[in-house]
């Protein structure tokens, strides 16, 4: 008795699909958009070599499956034996302070390095309204600076008279980071 070929039976359609996508950062829930903010520190302290992927985890309340869903591409390696590290550079998706004549500014930006150099700003302002950094090394320094396409302000006396005017908050700087438990 011969059998014939199955190319007659049809097929069942393959379950499996490709690899999910991130979701939109615009659609996401404010506890989503926690958890996403969460995930975000996890892959700049795993950058920065702060931990273990385990140990960041820890800190940073969340599970495997949803540090994945959330980081992607962000997250390298994880099979095989190899450990899991972050890439150099990210697209994230982050709600940052942007300094301005009028105060700070919150600006959304995809890059790690805008979000660093902003970082590295407030640092020195914060330098400048302690006494610890010049007038002038301060203007030297971030006068014409650009980041996420604008220009930073960097007019040294205008700050230190919103300082007094406590029109800086600097205490809100990080809100973005979410609610501390």
């Amino acid at each position: 008795m011969r059998r014939r070929h199955s190319s007659s039976r049809k097929r069942k359609p393959s379950r499996r699909k490709g690899k999910p996508r991130i979701p939109s950062y615009s659609i996401l829930t404010a506890r989503e958009k926690a958890t996403y903010d969460r995930t975000t520190n996890l892959v700049t302290d795993l950058r920065r070599g702060e931990g273990s992927y385990t140990e960041l985890l820890r800190k940073h309340h969340l599970g495997s499956r949803t540090a994945r869903k959330y980081a992607g591409r962000e997250l390298l390696g994880g099979t095989r034996g190899k450990p899991v590290r972050a890439s150099k550079a990210d697209r994230r998706v982050r709600d940052l302070n942007f300094p301005q004549s009028s105060g700070d500014v919150r600006i959304r930006t995809r890059s790690s390095r805008d979000a660093t150099k902003l970082s590295d700003y407030y640092n020195d302002r914060d330098k400048l309204l302690r006494g610890k950094l010049g007038v002038a090394d301060f203007e030297a320094k971030w006068r014409g600076v650009r980041v996420a396409g604008r220009e930073i302000y960097a007019d040294a006396e205008a700050i230190l008279g919103m300082a007094e005017a406590d029109v800086l908050k600097m205490e809100n700087l990080y809100a973005s980071v979410g609610l501390e438990r």
